[in-house]
């Protein structure tokens, strides 16, 4: 191999001396065809100078005899002549810039070329690398096989493999129970979303049993007994749904822990299964790179068991803060409903005294009019009522007086 690169970079250096060859040919053939083209547009000018100092003389020689029409000639041959030195001039600038370029493009070419024969190079020895690390590859896959040919014929690896077949079918179980868990959890969030749902109509009741107080403020004792049992009711149905889903709650929180105890239980004997596993991974120790890897899904899995028990200790801490905020909030609410009875009972003893106090009034009113009666004082008199306070008025009318009063003091009270 070392010899074929030798000859590669042999060859190399050959080519690349023959490229700078022709390179340098080509160079000293574009300077040769310039430098005449340089020599030819030079003659091509003097030969025009010479015409040109030839017309002059000649023009010079006319004018002395000619006439200005001449003169005109002249003119116009002579602009002919520059018109045809500076057409001469272009195309030698632009050959020039031409044959720069192909220079400036000969140069690219074979930088290019010296590229492509590193890259090559370069080829050449990744491919024998590559070789060689194959033929690596080759022995060590053969010596691989050998030794596993040589191990199957053990009877401990059978043993192995009946092992690892029950620990598929508790994988199987464990992953049965982990499905399981899943369902138990996504259940239990449902109900956790429920439970939020409640504790928004919880809020919602909250704040319309504070507009039924603000509303009971402006109120009399009539409408009491109505609100009195709403707010019964409505602690019923409080007291009910809580202690639903107080009940919900502790069966969450039992299944909760039956399965944390399933699960204490299956990574005890993951455990001892493990450990077994180590007693027999020093019997076979031709086999020690399968149990190794399988002793590394048992750690995941019992890794992944103490993640989902900790989910679940999680989930049974909020259910039971979820629980906390729902007592705390029965008892805001029982503390309302207390404070609402003694509003209650407040108002209440304020209508006793407004009727006490009517009755007061109405006592006092019969008082007067039969005091007026007596001394023969109409009651429209005085009160100032025209239509009533005649001279021909009677006691029916005075009765009737009476009681137009009364119910003008009953629509007062309310």
């Amino acid at each position: 191999m070392a010899e074929q690169v030798a000859g590669g970079e042999a060859v190399y250096h050959t080519l690349s001396a023959d490229v700078l060859m022709e390179a340098e040919d080509r160079v000293e053939d574009a300077e040769s065809a310039a430098q005449a083209q340089e020599e030819g547009v030079g003659s091509t000018s003097l030969g025009d100078d010479v015409q040109l100092e030839r017309t002059i003389k000649s023009a010079d020689d006319s004018n002395a005899a000619t006439d200005d029409a001449k003169d005109d000639e002249f003119a116009l041959r002579f602009s002919a002549a520059q018109l045809k030195a500076k057409i001469a001039q272009a195309k030698y600038e632009a050959k020039l810039a031409a044959d720069a370029e192909l220079l400036a493009a000969k140069k690219e070419l074979v930088e290019r070329r010296y590229e492509v024969a590193d890259r090559e190079r370069e080829r050449d020895k990744v491919h024998a690398q590559c070789e060689a690390l194959q033929k690596r590859l080759d022995a060590v896959l053969q010596m691989h096989k050998q030794t596993l040919s040589g191990t199957r014929e053990d009877l401990e690896l059978e043993k192995v493999l009946a092992k690892l077949d029950t620990e598929k079918a508790t994988r199987q179980k464990l992953q049965q129970v982990l499905e399981m868990k899943q369902q138990a959890l996504s259940l239990a969030q449902e109900r956790v979303e429920k439970l939020d749902g409640q504790v928004a109509n919880y809020q919602k009741t909250e704040t319309v049993l504070a507009q039924s107080v603000a509303h009971l403020q402006h109120r009399f004792a009539s409408k009491d007994q109505q609100r009195a049992a709403s707010v019964e009711n409505a602690q019923r149905e409080l007291v009910e749904q809580h202690e639903q889903e107080v009940a919900a709650l502790r069966e969450e929180l039992a299944i909760a822990r039956g399965t944390e105890k399933m699960a204490q239980e299956q990574l005890q004997a993951l455990q001892k299964e493990l450990e077994a596993m180590r007693d027999s991974q020093q019997q076979a120790l031709a086999s020690k790179e399968s149990v190794a890897t399988h002793e590394h899904e048992l750690q995941a899995k019992i890794t992944q068991l103490e993640t989902e028990k900790a989910v679940l200790q999680s989930k049974a801490e909020q259910v039971q803060k979820a629980d906390a905020q729902l007592r705390s909030q029965l008892r805001s609410q029982s503390e309302e409903i207390a404070t609402l009875r003694q509003e209650k009972e407040a108002l209440q003893r304020d209508n006793k005294e407004l009727g006490e106090i009517a009755s007061d009034l109405m006592q006092m009113a019969e008082k007067q009019h039969a005091e007026n009666v007596r001394h023969g004082i109409s009651p429209a008199r005085s009160t100032g009522d025209a239509a009533i306070g005649t001279p021909g008025s009677t006691h029916e009318e005075d009765g009737i007086f009476l009681q137009k009063r009364k119910k003008r003091l009953r629509m007062s009270l309310g």
